[in-house]
């Protein structure tokens, strides 16, 4: 398990994350319709708030820590364009949103990289050809 959806009030930030094995938690915001992905908070975002100059503390808000500008992607995206969107934006995680916007699910890079793994035709499409590997 990579990733966990909980809601913001249930949060204890690192702690579960610890606890759970989780890299990044998904931030909901409860709606009629249900919960709506409002931010992500990953291991990368409580480092960096670490080494900011300013105190951290297990009593900062979440809403200091979270990454709010998700980059998101559609189930029919394909490997290629979520791969850039990664690269692109130097994040590792992507919320899979549905045409109703729904999150319906989350890739990583893991996901990737274990998909590649079992298919060599999917992990040489991605070598530049500079690197192009010999089958």
């Amino acid at each position: 398990m990579s990733i966990s959806n909980i809601p913001l009030d249930d949060l204890t930030k690192a702690k579960i994350m610890n606890e759970n094995n989780l890299g990044g938690v998904v931030i909901v915001k409860r709606g009629i319709n249900g919960n709506e992905p409002v931010g992500i908070i990953t291991e990368r975002d409580i480092i960096r708030k670490i080494g900011e100059a300013d105190p951290f503390t297990t009593q900062t808000p979440i809403r200091e820590l979270m990454s709010k500008n998700l980059v998101t992607v559609k189930p029919n995206n394909t490997i290629r364009d979520t791969v850039a969107l990664m690269h692109g934006n130097n994040i590792r995680r992507l919320l899979v949103i549905d045409n109703d916007g729904k999150m319906v699910g989350i890739i990583t890079d893991k996901d990737i990289l274990k998909a590649a793994a079992r298919k060599s035709s999917i992990a040489t499409a991605y070598i530049p050809r500079k690197f192009d590997v010999e089958e």
